[in-house]
């Protein structure tokens, strides 16, 4: 069975961070494509994903955070990788279309949105002091030096670890998107990461991922979109384990062989914290979800400004964008190092 990798190199979070770079730096050709409405660039690379699909050439899919539409792809084996210049981080490449008064519109819709998950955050750390007060932090350490020796335990590549560092989610015009269920299943073993906000959650994550590169291995880490210093998701796909932040908004629960829980709450945190502070954490939950349900319906608006955008653009022809798709298809598969070896 083929696998399909997809996942997103930005967000639309607090904090503008992108993994672009990281995802391109050991490919020998990086490909640009620019000038292109969203519509129109994930029309080609859907062209040559197919082209590639069928030939037997694994592509993994970069998701757009805002619209989830198709923005570039990396083919491991090849050493090649495109990506598509996006008018709301890049207007430099768009020169008079950065004059539009739908695009500058849509750039302040995002950045309104920006600005309000970081007041929803503030929410979010509130909630993570009042665990934080009640953690068992050597009980915290201990979880993970027995999963460290659980998974890791006399294992050892004999080479360097390299690391990789993307987003499985994104909070989209539609809400909270993830690509977990395509990104894990083919690992046998899938380790559900329960807790709270504040519970060492993410601190466990890094220490999985610290033990795998330092005894050499490939290293998946997926960073939160909301809160890019914390961890969601590590994965060492050659010695078929990952482990994940299984909380909201991506919750999720054993549903196969190979699937276990890993409960830091029951593990690390004080008993009846849950119940001595309802009253307050329901109240910080409120508060929270109302502005990211304000921010997510800026991240609509901002859509919705880019779709008129779209529209006032000069339309290209079918015949256009397969043949730029065909060009971009030899330009990817020219084979100059068909040996390099790649993360997925």
């Amino acid at each position: 069975m083929r696998r399909l990798i997809q996942f997103f190199v930005n967000t639309n979070g607090p904090k503008d961070i992108s993994f672009l770079e990281d995802n391109f730096r050991l490919l020998n050709r990086s490909l640009h494509l620019s000038g292109f409405s969203f519509r129109n660039l994930e029309r080609i690379l859907e062209e040559v994903y197919n082209k590639l699909w069928q030939e037997g050439v694994e592509a993994y899919q970069i998701r757009h955070c805002l619209t989830h539409s198709l923005e570039g792809l990396i083919l491991p084996s090849l050493g090649a990788g495109v990506i598509g210049f996006d008018p709301l981080a890049s207007g430099e490449f768009w020169g008079i279309t950065e004059k539009s008064e739908e695009l500058l519109q849509a750039k302040e819709q995002l950045r309104e949105a920006r600005d309000t998950f970081q007041k929803a955050r503030s929410f979010h750390n509130r909630k993570e002091e009042i665990y934080l007060k009640n953690m068992d932090f050597p009980a915290a350490n201990q979880a993970a030096k027995e999963t460290i020796s659980l998974l890791l335990e006399g294992k050892a590549s004999g080479r360097p670890g390299r690391a990789v560092r993307r987003f499985f989610g994104a909070a989209t015009y539609e809400g909270n998107l993830d690509y977990i269920e395509s990104l894990t299943q083919e690992i046998p073993r899938r380790f559900f990461i329960k807790g709270r906000p504040g519970t060492g959650k993410s601190t466990f994550l890094k220490k999985i991922a610290r033990a795998a590169l330092e005894r050499g291995f490939e290293t998946e880490i997926y960073h939160c979109s909301l809160d890019p210093k914390s961890l969601d998701m590590v994965a060492v796909r050659e010695l078929d384990f990952c482990l994940l932040d299984s909380t909201a908004p991506h919750e999720y629960f054993p549903s196969r062989d190979g699937d276990e829980i890993i409960d830091l709450y029951l593990k690390c945190v004080v008993p009846g914290t849950d119940e001595t502070y309802r009253e307050e954490l329901e109240g910080l939950d409120r508060e929270y979800k109302a502005l990211a349900m304000e921010a997510t319906e800026r991240l609509r608006e901002a859509r919705l400004h880019l779709l008129r955008w779209e529209e006032s653009l000069s339309p290209l022809s079918e015949d256009c964008l397969l043949e730029t798709a065909f060009s971009l298809y030899g330009e990817l598969t020219r084979k100059e190092d068909p040996n390099l070896r790649s993360l997925v």
